[in-house]
């Protein structure tokens, strides 16, 4: 059966001898099945194919860019908060390119959308770990948990925050010395799994996982 209507015969044989050994590579590492993975890797490859048309046309583009990543997060996972974007982007490849690989591509939506809840502990816990240093200090919850709010300058939404992180640090910092670890944020969110995302929304929500996975992943489970 075709793996997708918009590419001739040709074009998809082309396509999947291409990418054979990327899902041998990546089959195990993931959550998806081989199918699945072929197109997890359609959908790069289609993304692709409009960078290459689009404004960097001519230069050959082996990687999709971080604007049409922003772009899915935005329209097909209700991501759209830039700070949390930002973290969300350093913890998924470091936050050092303009581009994104196929790697990053393929763990990511393993991660969000099918990932295990020990995997979204370690993953939320480095997008809130602003330093890279293992902990997650109180001036950085001040920052990560402004953005949540419309109008973060207001006195009153000041005071809000700091209250908040003051309820959040009682209940997560377990060792009382300031700051969350990660063993003290673990140990939080395995009894507590509603503060998984306390500090912001770093993953989509099950109603947009749901549909993604239902649109590109659930039908060739049938094949």
């Amino acid at each position: 059966m075709s793996l997708d209507l918009t590419l001739d015969s040709s074009e998809e044989i082309r396509f999947l001898n291409k990418i054979s050994g990327i899902v041998k590579q990546f089959h195990k590492k993931t959550h998806f099945t081989a199918r699945e993975l072929e197109i997890v890797l359609l959908l790069y490859y289609k993304l692709l194919k409009d960078e290459q048309g689009g404004p960097r046309a001519g230069q050959s583009a082996r990687y999709i860019s971080r604007q049409q990543l922003t772009t899915v997060f935005d329209t097909a996972l209700g991501m759209s908060d830039n700070v949390m974007l930002r973290r969300i982007y350093a913890a998924l490849d470091k936050g050092a390119t303009s581009y994104v690989t196929m790697e990053t591509w393929i763990q990511t939506l393993s991660l969000f959308l099918r990932g295990t809840f020990e995997e979204k502990i370690k993953y939320c816990f480095k997008v809130y770990d602003i330093q890279g240093e293992g902990l997650i200090r109180r001036d950085h919850m001040m920052l990560l948990m402004r953005s949540a709010f419309v109008k973060p300058q207001d006195e009153d939404v000041e005071e809000a925050v700091k209250d908040l992180v003051d309820i959040i640090l009682h209940r997560m910092d377990v060792d009382r010395d300031g700051s969350i670890s990660f063993e003290d944020y673990r140990e939080t969110v395995r009894k507590s799994p509603e503060m998984l995302e306390c500090f912001g929304k770093a993953l989509p929500d099950r109603g947009h996982v749901y549909s993604f996975s239902r649109t590109f992943l659930e039908k060739v489970r049938k094949f």
